[in-house]
């Protein structure tokens, strides 16, 4: 189990953002907490968001749903005399990008393409597919007031006679900005996702570890449902703005009783060494302290331009890692820190 848990922190050292946000958002109560919580409340009144399921994937194969594909699910209309279902496709972004119509448009059409499979390719005027309903969750910096991304938008300089022909559809965006904390509507489980989230992007997820953690206890889960949610967050936290032990420790009995605390014991040293990734600490080699550096930013910003990957990558200046390490944690935009690279 042990050898496990550490293959899997190495994973989320190449991916954390998108990690994490897999495996809260493939967990339905989350996903049908958000959808109700969250999201323009015609949804929730006309959609049963408690017994949406998983949509199926028959005829994608399974590279191209790690490449593209995110979360999807079905559910049923309200209206009992209603044939068709709902398919919800679920992304999360950590900078606007109105490219975010053609990635969610994408995952939605091959989501409908898998529901045609599945009925092996009906004719039937009795088949119906899925109505579409694509969400994306923002929580970056920049200030996205964007409730909505249209499709047909993204396309310029259309000739008038054209615009007609191209497809017309719409993602709705949850703007986490807009939320407080204290004040984060849903479930237990639901908060703690919403809130380390947030917290990933404005830097306080290591000193605020202890009030995510606070959701999770509020839940009142088995032990071992509980410590599945404390590992998941531990490792978006360290892998995202750096966590040491001693933080996690102190987060950890703040808010369980003492005769829990026996689960410290189960964390594999290598998962928390001095920020569990890279080089929070005096003395980590540099490959190391590059990898902090790039977590950092993938988390925040999701993608990082080649060239900025290739001047971190080549510098070998252990403190001037670590304080690029601190610059990625504040900086307002890729752009500001590209310059103190210079």
């Amino acid at each position: 189990m042990t050898e496990n848990i550490i293959k899997e922190s190495d994973q989320w050292l190449r991916n954390p953002h998108d990690k994490f946000g897999r495996n809260f958002l493939q967990r339905k109560a989350i996903a049908s907490d958000l959808l109700t919580c969250y999201c323009d409340h015609v949804i929730a009144e006309n959609v049963d968001l408690d017994e949406m399921q998983p949509a199926p994937t028959h005829g994608i194969s399974k590279a191209l749903k790690e490449i593209i594909m995110d979360v999807s699910y079905l559910a049923r209309l309200r209206d009992s005399e209603a044939r068709s279902e709902v398919l919800f496709v679920l992304e999360h972004k950590s900078r606007p990008s109105p490219m975010v119509a053609l990635q969610v448009g994408t995952q939605a059409f091959l989501a409908l393409y898998s529901a045609w499979t599945e009925a092996n390719y009906s004719e039937s005027p009795n088949f119906e597919l899925p109505i579409p309903i694509m969400v994306v969750v923002y929580h970056g910096t920049e200030n996205w007031v964007a409730k909505e991304i249209w499709f047909h938008e993204l396309f310029k300089n259309v000739p008038p006679a054209l615009r007609d022909l191209i497809p017309r559809f719409k993602v709705l965006v949850i703007n986490l900005r807009l939320f407080q904390y204290g004040n984060l509507p849903g479930r237990p489980l639901t908060r703690a996702f919403v809130e380390s989230l947030m917290r990933a992007t404005d830097g306080t997820f290591a000193s605020e570890l202890a009030s995510v953690f606070q959701h999770v206890y509020e839940a009142d889960l088995e032990k071992t449902q509980t410590w599945d949610y404390i590992q998941t967050i531990t490792g978006y936290c360290a892998a995202s703005v750096g966590l040491t032990k001693e933080d996690f420790e102190q987060a950890i009995l703040k808010v369980f009783k003492k005769e829990d605390i026996n689960m410290l014991e189960t964390i594999p040293p290598g998962m928390l060494r001095d920020g569990f990734v890279q080089g929070w600490t005096q003395g980590k080699a540099e490959g190391e302290a590059k990898g902090k550096v790039l977590a950092i930013l993938e988390v925040r910003f999701n993608k990082i331009p080649k060239r900025i990957e290739k001047s971190i990558r080549s510098m070998v200046d252990l403190v001037a890692l670590q304080s690029l390490a601190e610059h990625a944690k504040t900086c307002k935009s890729l752009d500001e820190f590209a310059e103190a690279l210079r």
